[in-house]
């Protein structure tokens, strides 16, 4: 059936409009090769669309990447962007532009940048990632430096003291439950962190039946203890006591019977052994900040069935948390901070 003469030409009109009102493809010359598959890539990737390679980018082609910042896992390694709060205008940032940039809450940004701290605002998973988005935040106002996970080696342990001389020039250091022991000169103590480790355990006895879990009993249980870093001028490693099991003799008559007060007068006394140390102790301040990248790590273990009454087995879980590997970046931070 033919449409009426008026309906045919009421739809004339969409003759005359452009199928595309802009090239929203990219240009040729545009256009970005991959080194490992020679294949073209939009210019607003990091990595090959083909083969995930690392794309090299010109400082004009970073500047229309768009990053998708992947959370890491704790035991990956990464790039961390640490803010430098002396070369930033921190009034005139624009942290809803920050925020998208970073994949962070505007508020949580906000935070980051009021703390006036050098505390990381982002963890990314490659160098070519990091140098990215410190272009982007630079773009943005926001002055930052890469430091990699390697160089923080969170996962290598500080050198555990269990006493301490002091001479009058120098620091004898004697390590816990070995005979090996350490000198620093007073010149050569370079940096004093102090904070705290929070340690958490909850353990749960709970009942599985038909896919369903239910919680029949459970404890939990914290902790908290003071620990002090210490650094010399070329030892990236440091040495680290920890309230319990460190003799505080050295201390003399200063010393108490709380572990808390002798861990703050050993703080006092490595100041006014040093002076020129750089001394760090805002940790607890900055602690909540640090937890948006640095991550508190958590785990849970189970031991399988327990017996719950006559006959009766339940499972039994222990989930665990701790600020130590957090506390030991930020402390490693200071070093590398000191030294750049």
């Amino acid at each position: 059936m033919q449409e009426p003469e008026e309906k045919i030409n009421q739809d004339e009109w969409l003759k005359d409009l452009p199928v595309q009102t802009e090239n929203i493809a990219f240009k040729p010359e545009e256009m970005i090769l991959c080194e490992k598959c020679r294949r073209n890539n939009p210019p607003n990737r990091l990595k090959c669309f083909y083969c995930a390679a690392d794309l090299k980018l010109s400082n004009e082609q970073a500047g229309l990447v768009k990053p998708v910042l992947r959370k890491l896992e704790l035991w990956e390694k990464g790039f961390n962007l640490i803010i430098q709060p002396a070369s930033t205008n921190f009034s005139e940032l624009n942290t809803t532009e920050i925020s998208k940039n970073i994949g962070f809450e505007s508020g949580i940004v906000q935070k980051i940048i009021e703390a006036g701290k050098s505390v990381p605002v982002a963890r990314v998973e490659t160098q070519n990632e990091a140098e990215v988005v410190r272009k982007i935040l630079h773009r943005y106002g926001l002055e930052t430096i890469i430091v990699a996970d390697e160089v923080l080696a969170s996962e290598k342990s500080l050198k555990r003291l269990r006493g301490i001389e002091f001479s009058d020039d120098k620091l004898i250091l004697i390590l816990f439950n070995q005979d090996e022991i350490f000198e620093i000169s007073r010149e050569d103590l370079a940096l004093i962190v102090s904070g705290a480790v929070f340690e958490k355990k909850t353990e749960s006895i709970e009942k599985r039946k038909k896919g369903e879990r239910k919680i029949l009993d459970a404890s939990e249980t914290a902790s908290d203890e003071m620990l002090i870093d210490i650094y010399g001028r070329q030892d990236s490693t440091g040495f680290r006591i920890l309230s319990k099991g460190f003799d505080f003799s050295c201390l003399g008559a200063e010393k108490t019977m709380l572990a808390v007060e002798n861990m703050k007068r050993l703080a006092v006394k490595f100041q006014e052994f040093a002076p020129q140390a750089k001394t760090v102790d805002d940790y607890l301040s900055v602690r909540e900040i640090l937890g948006n990248v640095w991550e508190i790590e958590s785990r849970k273990d189970s031991f399988g069935l327990k017996r719950h009454s006559f006959g009766k087995f339940d499972f039994s879980n222990v989930s665990s948390s701790n600020n130590l590997q957090q506390f030991t970046k930020y402390s490693r931070l200071q070093w590398q901070l000191l030294n750049s």
